[in-house]
């Protein structure tokens, strides 16, 4: 990916967290791994692939799941979220996310789906039906739409 991405969804907790479970997760979710006493890479990262710092990642507002937090240049999630579920494994047994972020970089056809599977974060690629769209007034590539009816805003890699 190499630029910006955008993230939507939220992953759910699969059982309600208590309040030192939400307490460890605030000290981790939106710092720089290195700040928080993750220094050596061979500790934090699972495969060679694996190249990133920031924890760009926040509890939800009624705090049942985590999502992205807007930060640009988020690389690697699914190692990142599986990150976060293995350090709080190692307190919390029971820890465990469930559902789906959607993503969607730059061009029309960077979009892919971080699952959660087994309790693991898994990335996939999503077969892209568009490929770009161009503004016939100042030639331009057009990257998100908006509803006519609800004016929910869509990423054109989600048209079908």
């Amino acid at each position: 990916m190499g630029y910006s991405t955008d993230f939507r969804g939220v992953l759910k907790f699969k059982t309600e967290l208590t309040a030192s479970q939400i307490a460890l997760l605030s000290n981790l979710l939106g710092k720089d791994r290195r700040d928080i006493g993750f220094d050596d890479d061979n500790e934090v990262y699972s495969s060679k692939d694996e190249y990133w710092y920031h924890i760009n990642l926040k509890l939800t507002e009624d705090f049942s799941g985590i999502e992205w937090n807007g930060s640009e240049k988020t690389y690697d999630l699914e190692h990142i979220v599986n990150f976060v579920t293995r350090l709080m494994k190692q307190k919390y047994k029971d820890f465990e996310l469930i559902g789906q972020l959607s993503a969607q970089g730059e061009d029309a056809d960077d979009r892919w789906v971080l699952v959660m599977e087994n309790g693991i974060a898994k990335k996939k690629d999503l077969k892209t039906i568009l490929k770009e769209y161009i503004c016939p007034k100042c030639e331009e590539k057009i990257k998100k739409v908006f509803c006519s009816e609800c004016e929910e805003e869509i990423l054109i890699g989600d048209l079908k």
